[in-house]
């Protein structure tokens, strides 16, 4: 497999989503599907099992996803670090939200910026399905949620001023 195949391959496993994936690697999706359909010829099995309505990763797809993760992330950080440090940002923070829309936010992401230039601010989509367990890996840095949240092991701020 060639770098910009295991990109595609693991930002498609992690965000489950076509028309994200293309979105966050600024690909169209029928790249991501072109670059999917060409692994999975090559490897002799699905990755993924698709529907209109979802994408999940098939038996063979979770093991090559974990088998290259290390590897993957690595890659993925090394090249994050690279692009950080030529905008000048020496740190990042990663923001956890359910709704993709974040322009709702925008007022609140530009004062951050505009306090802390030399931190990039990374907007991550969370699942219906999981919303907690990206905060708790250490996926995200914070979440924006719905309140009232109860959840023993987290700690909810319901004022972000």
């Amino acid at each position: 497999m060639e770098p910009r195949d295991i990109e595609i391959f693991g930002a498609l496993a992690e965000e489950l989503h076509f028309g994200r994936t293309a979105e966050r690697l600024h690909v169209s999706p029928s790249r991501v599907s072109q670059a999917i359909k060409k692994q999975e010829r090559r490897i002799g099995a699905a990755l993924f099992d698709r529907s209109s309505r979802r994408v999940e990763l098939t038996p063979i797809g979770r093991r090559l996803f974990e088998d290259l993760q290390p590897m993957y992330h690595g890659m993925r950080e090394g090249i994050d670090r690279a692009t950080r440090a030529a905008r000048g940002k020496t740190q990042v923070l990663r923001i956890g939200m359910i709704n993709a829309n974040h322009e709702d936010l925008r007022p609140l992401l530009d004062a951050f910026e505009a306090r802390r230039p030399t931190c990039d601010l990374n907007i991550r989509y969370v699942g219906f399905n999981d919303p907690f367990g990206p905060i708790r890996t250490g996926a995200v840095d914070v979440q924006v949620a719905w309140l009232p949240v109860r959840e023993a092991d987290l700690t909810a701020h319901p004022d972000a001023g």
